[in-house]
């Protein structure tokens, strides 16, 4: 709450300060150019009126940026992104990548519908350069029925690789603590988006079931994979197979309907697809529909 309120009060003072010199500079124009000229540094009142209607613009930004601010504030008390239960029902709040405001509401008998299912701990046997390992399956947790009702706000209008972005960018607003991909039982996406924190495996869920809601709804026609990996303790992922040893982390796989390919890290709070080759264990996801 603290960080919200310091935003608020350095958005006020923004505003403040530019309506100040807004406000000084139309009182006498010419005083910057009077006060130059007696140095023989004169600036032409061309330079000028093209600083004022800047320092204008941006005013009417920020002061635009207030008010939104200030609503969001006078009603809840609090700055996007958060969680929140009133009435029976529970609301995400978000921006999306246009800097818009997204809202999703569901029934709280609903959120528990769905945080209440049963945990599986189900073993996936994993072939390894020097034998077979064993891991806990994350596909039983994907649940793209969760996003049925909201993820048209973040499909209408967007490309597949624009709502791609916008799933990424919704998860890099939560706070995510570690990358080690964890053990049974997992996290539900509702859990995940709602305690804003999860591991690699968590939000690698999350972001399975928000992908696919979106691919079933606006027919984008990519597919989507769940790929575990072995992570270096330097944060690079093992590239040879005889290197690959034990299957530490979870990353997602997005083949778009034109051949390109994003391999996308779930645990960082900006946008990454690795560039570098690696190697894992491949899960394809994009036939799930619970």
């Amino acid at each position: 709450m603290t960080n919200k309120r310091t935003q608020y009060i350095i958005t006020v003072l923004l505003i403040l300060s530019a309506a100040l010199n807004i406000f000084q500079f139309s009182q006498n124009p010419n005083q910057l150019s009077s006060h130059n000229s007696t140095s023989n540094q004169s600036i032409p009142y061309g330079e000028l009126q093209n600083e004022y209607n800047e320092l204008y613009t941006q005013y009417q930004t920020l002061s635009s940026q207030f008010q939104s601010l200030s609503q969001q504030y006078d009603q809840h008390g609090l700055v996007p992104p958060y969680a929140s239960i009133s009435k029976g029902t529970i609301t995400w709040v978000f921006y999306d990548l246009k800097n818009d405001t997204v809202t999703w509401q569901m029934p709280m008998d609903t959120y528990r519908y769905y945080v209440s299912m049963q945990k599986p701990q189900q073993i996936l046997t994993l072939q390894t350069a020097t034998g077979t390992v064993t891991t806990y399956d994350v596909r039983p947790y994907i649940q793209p029925s969760f996003f049925a009702n909201s993820i048209s706000t973040l499909t209408a209008g967007r490309t597949g690789q624009e709502f791609v972005k916008e799933v990424d960018n919704i998860k890099d607003q939560l706070v995510i603590y570690g990358t080690s991909l964890g053990e049974a039982p997992y996290q539900f996406p509702a859990e995940t988006l709602t305690e804003g924190t999860g591991k690699c495996a968590d939000t690698t869920i999350l972001m399975a079931s928000m992908l696919l809601a979106g691919d079933q709804q606006a027919s984008y026609n990519f597919k989507v994979y769940v790929e575990y990996v072995q992570m270096n303790p330097v944060g690079t992922l093992v590239s040879d197979n005889n290197a690959l040893t034990q299957p530490n982390h979870a990353i997602i796989k997005v083949v778009f309907s034109n051949g390109t390919v994003w391999s996308i890290e779930t645990t960082t709070n900006y946008f990454y697809a690795y560039s570098q080759p690696y190697v894992g264990w491949q899960f394809d996801v994009t036939s799930i529909n619970p």
